[in-house]
C-alpha cells in the first residue's frame, strides 16, 4: 500500500468469452450510426439556412463553453442540478473507459499507479453522483410531478436503465474487490462497500455472479448505445448540435427576404411565392433540429406567461405538435401516400386557428431552453403565413393594419402628432440638417396623453443636460413593430424602408429611443434595410450621463420595484442600466420580485396583445401585479410606454390605485432632478 506507483487492476478479470464484446459493440454502433444516418437525413430534407453554416469557431467556442459550464441547464434548480450531475459523472465514465481501452486493446500502460488511483477514486464518486442524481429525477418525476413536465413512460425506462447499468458497475466492482482482496480498495470506497454486501458468498458463487453481472452490465451499455438515435438519449447529440446552430444573430433580428427586389425579379413567380410556415415543407433543417432537439423538460411552459394566464398555449406542446406533424409528414412521404395526407398544412392539423395568436413573443421560453429551441420566430414564421397568403387573423388585429396602413401608424392621424410635437417647442430636424441626440418619441408615447409624460421628461433631461438634440416631427412615423410582430411583413417592410429613408437623410450620431419595442426594430431590424444607427435606449443615456444624487429636503421615502420589459431586457440584454440609474435616486429603496432580470414575467402586451384580448383564466397583466405588489413596493418603475400601460390598467380594474403606482425611470429620475 505503500508504494502508489505501482498501483493497478488486471483488466477484465473473470471475464469469460471477452471476445463477444467487440461483435455487440459493433452491432451496437452500426444501430447508432444507422439511426443517426436517419435523423440527419430528415433534416437536411428541409429548406436551406446558409445563415447557420458560418462563422464556426465562435459558434464552437460558444457550444463548448457552454456544455462544460452547463449555465442554461442550471437554470433549473433540482432538474438543473441532477442533469449536471449526470453530464460531469458521464465525462469521468468517458475517461476512465478510453484509458482502459487504450491499456487492453493497444498495449498502452496509464491505467497504472496515480493515474489509476485517481480514475479509480473519481470513478467511484462519479458513479454515486450519478445515483444520486437518477433518484432526485425519479422523485420529480414520481413525487413532485409538476404539470408541466411530461410524463412519458419511455422516460422512465430509460431511466430505469441507467439505473441498472450504475448499480450493476458497482456490484462488480464491489465483488472483484472482495474476491481478489485488492489492496487498493479504499480508493474505490463505494465498490469496496458494495463487495461487503457479498461477504457470505463462496468463491465458486462469488466468480459466477460477478461473470454473470458484469454480461449484464454490459450488455446494458451496448443497449443504452444502440438505442440512443431512438430514445430521448438522442438530446446527447441534438442538444450539443442545436446549440452549436443558434441564432448568433441579435434576438430581436428576424430572417426575411426583400418583398420588393423579390416580386421585381425577372424570374419572379407568383404561383409560387410562399411567405412565413404554411407546411412541413416550409421547414427549413435547422428548425427541423430544433424539434428533434427538444426534451419536453417544460421549462418553457412553466415560464410562458400566456400559460400561466390559462390560455391554451404551451410553448412545449408547440414544439411537440410541430414535431409530431414532421414525423407523421415524413412516414407519409415515405409510403408516397402524401397527396392523401392532410397533415402538411400546420395551422389545420396539428393546432386550434387561434393558437399562433396567444404566444406574447416575449421570449421566455427561449431564455430559459437549454436546447435552445427557437420558439418565437418560428410562432412568427406561422403568423406571416396566416396573415399574409391565408388572410387569417384576429379582427382586432385586421383593424389595427389597417389604421397603420391608412395613417401609418395604430393610434392616430399624423396631424395630431404634428400638433402635439409642435407644442413641444423643440427643433425639428429636417432633411439635410443634423444634430447629436435623435430623438424617436414613440407613437404610444406620442399618442397617448398619460405616456405622453416619458418623452416630455426624457426632453426636460436633455434640455437640462444641455445636449444638442432634435426630433423627426412629421418624418417620425411607426418603426413597424405592430406590423412586425404580427407578422404583416409586406406592411413592415414598407414602413422600415420609408423610415430608413427619413433617417438616413438627417446627420446624427445617436438615435435616442424610450420605447423597447422601437429601440429592437432600429437597432436590430433596420440594417437589414441599409438603416445603421447607434440605437441608445433613455435608460442607458441615463445610466452614462448621470442622474441627481441629492436627497433633497422635502423628498419622501419611497420602496419601488423594477419591472423589467421583455423587449429592453431578454430581447437586449439590458438589465443593468436602469438598476444604475435607480440606485442613484434619493429617498428610495429597492425592492426585488422573484421573476426580475431574465426572468422577467412579461406585462401582456408583446405580440400585438396590446390590440388583442383573448379570454384567460387571469390577465397577464394582472398576475404580474400581484408579483410586484408581493414586494411591498408602492411605486413600480419600468421603462417601456407599452409595460406602462399594461400595468396602470391592472392597477385600476384591481383597484390598488390608493396603494401602488406605475412611473417611467426617467420620470423619477426628473423628480430627483427637480428637488435638487
Amino acid at each position: 500500500m505503500n508504494n502508489l506507483a505501482v498501483a493497478t487492476r488486471q483488466i477484465m478479470w473473470n471475464v469469460p468469452f471477452q471476445w463477444l464484446m467487440y461483435p455487440l459493440f459493433i452491432v451496437s454502433l452500426i444501430s447508432l450510426g444507422y439511426g443517426l444516418y436517419q435523423q440527419i437525413a430528415r433534416w437536411r430534407s428541409g429548406v436551406a439556412d446558409k445563415e447557420r453554416l458560418s462563422d464556426y469557431s465562435r459558434r464552437l467556442l460558444f457550444t463548448v463553453r457552454e456544455i462544460l459550464l452547463q449555465s442554461r441547464v442550471r437554470r433549473s434548480s433540482i432538474a438543473g442540478v441532477f442533469h449536471s450531475l449526470f453530464f460531469y459523472a458521464f465525462i469521468i465514465f468517458i475517461v476512465t473507459t478510453a484509458v482502459i481501452a487504450l491499456d487492453y486493446d493497444f498495449g498502452t500502460r496509464f491505467f497504472h499507479g496515480y493515474v489509476y488511483l485517481v480514475l479509480t477514486g473519481i470513478s467511484d464518486l462519479a458513479g454515486l453522483l450519478f445515483l444520486l442524481g437518477l433518484m432526485m429525477a425519479f422523485w420529480r418525476r414520481i413525487v413532485i410531478r409538476p404539470g408541466y413536465l411530461a410524463t412519458d413512460r419511455k422516460d422512465t425506462v430509460a431511466l430505469l436503465l441507467l439505473m441498472v447499468i450504475i448499480l450493476t458497475g458497482f456490484m462488480i466492482e464491489g465483488l472483484r474487490i472482495m474476491l481478489t482482496r485488492d489492496p487498493w480498495a479504499p480508493y474505490s470506497p463505494v465498490g469496496q462497500l458494495t463487495g461487503q454486501l457479498f461477504g457470505g458468498i463462496s468463491e465458486r458463487v462469488g466468480l459466477t455472479l460477478h461473470a454473470a453481472i458484469w454480461w449484464v452490465h454490459t450488455a446494458c451499455v451496448m443497449l443504452w448505445i444502440a438505442t440512443i438515435p431512438y430514445t430521448k438519449f438522442l438530446h446527447l447529440l441534438t442538444l450539443p448540435a442545436n446549440t452549436f446552430f443558434r441564432k448568433t444573430k441579435p434576438a430581436g433580428e428576424l430572417k426575411r427576404v426583400d418583398l420588393e427586389d423579390l416580386m421585381e425579379a425577372e424570374d419572379f413567380d407568383p404561383e409560387a411565392f410562399s411567405i412565413g410556415l404554411d407546411t412541413i415543407a416550409d421547414l427549413s433543417w435547422k428548425q427541423r433540429l430544433n424539434f428533434d432537439a427538444c426534451i419536453s423538460c417544460g421549462r418553457c411552459e412553466e415560464n410562458c406567461p400566456a400559460t400561466a394566464s390559462g390560455l391554451p398555449l404551451s410553448p412545449k406542446s408547440f414544439i411537440a405538435g410541430m414535431k409530431e406533424v414532421m414525423v407523421l409528414d415524413d412516414t407519409a412521404q415515405g409510403e408516397s401516400t402524401a397527396g392523401e395526407f392532410e397533415s402538411t398544412e400546420i395551422m389545420r392539423n396539428a393546432f386550434d386557428e387561434n393558437f399562433s395568436w396567444y404566444c406574447r413573443t416575449c421570449r421566455a421560453c427561449d431564455e430559459v431552453c437549454p436546447a435552445y429551441v427557437e420558439h418565437v420566430d418560428i410562432q412568427i414564421e406561422i403568423r406571416r403565413c396566416e396573415v399574409n397568403m391565408k388572410g387569417r387573423m384576429p379582427e382586432e388585429v385586421e383593424q389595427m393594419l389597417r389604421q397603420m396602413e391608412t395613417n401609418g401608424n395604430p393610434f392616430g392621424h399624423q396631424t395630431e402628432r404634428v400638433k402635439w410635437t409642435k407644442s413641444l417647442k423643440i427643433p425639428v430636424i429636417k432633411p439635410g440638417e443634423s444634430c447629436e441626440i435623435l430623438y424617436w418619441i414613440g407613437c404610444l408615447s406620442t399618442f397617448d396623453p398619460v405616456k405622453q409624460q416619458i418623452a416630455q421628461d426624457v426632453i426636460t433631461y436633455l434640455k437640462n443636460s444641455g445636449a444638442d438634440f432634435g426630433i423627426l416631427g412629421m418624418g417620425e412615423q411607426c418603426c413597424g413593430d405592430p406590423a412586425r410582430v404580427v407578422g404583416e411583413e409586406n406592411l413592415f417592410q414598407m414602413t422600415a424602408k420609408q423610415q430608413v429613408e427619413e433617417l438616413n437623410s438627417r446627420a446624427f450620431k445617436t438615435l435616442l429611443v424610450s420605447c423597447p419595442h422601437c429601440y429592437n426594430v432600429l437597432k436590430n431590424e433596420y440594417p437589414q434595410f441599409g438603416g445603421e444607427f447607434q440605437v441608445m435606449h433613455h435608460t442607458e443615456y441615463l445610466a452614462t450621463n448621470g442622474v441627481s444624487t441629492d436627497p433633497g429636503s422635502s423628498s419622501e421615502n419611497r420602496t419601488v420595484v423594477y419591472h423589467d420589459p421583455c423587449y429592453l431586457g431578454r430581447y437586449q440584454g439590458i438589465y443593468d442600466a436602469p438598476r444604475q440609474v435607480l440606485q442613484k435616486l434619493p429617498n428610495i429603496t429597492i425592492v426585488t420580485p422573484d421573476k426580475s432580470g431574465w426572468k422577467s414575467f412579461c406585462c401582456g402586451a408583446g405580440g400585438g396583445h396590446f390590440w388583442m384580448d383573448f379570454k384567460a383564466d387571469e390577465r397577464i397583466n394582472n398576475l404580474r401585479i400581484q408579483q410586484l405588489k408581493e414586494t411591498g413596493a408602492d411605486t413600480i418603475v419600468t421603462a417601456c410606454p407599452y409595460c406602462h400601460h399594461m400595468l396602470e390598467d391592472s392597477i385600476k380594474l384591481m383597484n390598488l390605485e390608493e396603494e401602488i403606482k406605475v412611473q417611467d425611470i426617467v420620470s423619477m429620475a426628473i423628480s430627483a432632478e427637480k428637488l435638487e
